[in-house]
């Protein structure tokens, strides 16, 4: 029997409330875990961690890929900047986490995937900086299509 390759995914955690219940939970997109599920694979949920962020090998070991999901605002700092009046909530031990497993995930060439957020955590792992408030940049926010709710649109990845 062929091991099924493991994807973490890396996580919020925000305080939710649902039927009688009101917690910090971990969360992520259900269509991010059906997506890796669907292609085979395990789907792992990754909370932050700070005893990781030194050295995420022992994570990184048991993984095959990676995705740096969506979410609030990358800290300013974690790049060297200022914060913008407009910055929005920000979560500095994610940042932290999640920088160090971008980092140590791509020095092995294991493959990773940047959604949203995660495609400019990514850029700042690699060194880059950001444009905290686009507005000032292109002069609208048409780029999110429906405020307070995750787009998404079909990706085809081939080979």
């Amino acid at each position: 029997m062929t091991a099924r390759a493991a994807v973490g995914i890396c996580t919020a955690v925000e305080r939710a409330r649902w039927t009688v219940w009101e917690e910090t939970v971990t969360m992520a997109p259900r269509s991010y875990a059906a997506a890796v599920q669907g292609a085979g694979a395990l789907a792992l949920l990754l909370p932050p961690d700070g005893s990781m962020v030194s050295d995420p090998s022992p994570l990184l070991d048991r993984l095959d890929g990676l995705i740096l999901a969506g979410g609030s605002d990358i800290d300013p700092a974690t790049y060297g900047a200022e914060r913008h009046p407009e910055t929005q909530t920000t979560w500095p031990e994610r940042d932290a986490f999640e920088v160090a497993a971008a980092r140590g995930a791509l020095d092995r060439g294991m493959p990773v995937l940047g959604i949203c957020r995660g495609m400019q955590l990514l850029n700042v792992a690699l060194g880059g900086t950001l444009h905290q408030h686009l507005p000032d940049v292109i002069g609208n926010s048409d780029h999110m299509h429906t405020p307070g709710a995750f787009g998404d649109h079909e990706v085809r990845l081939q080979p």
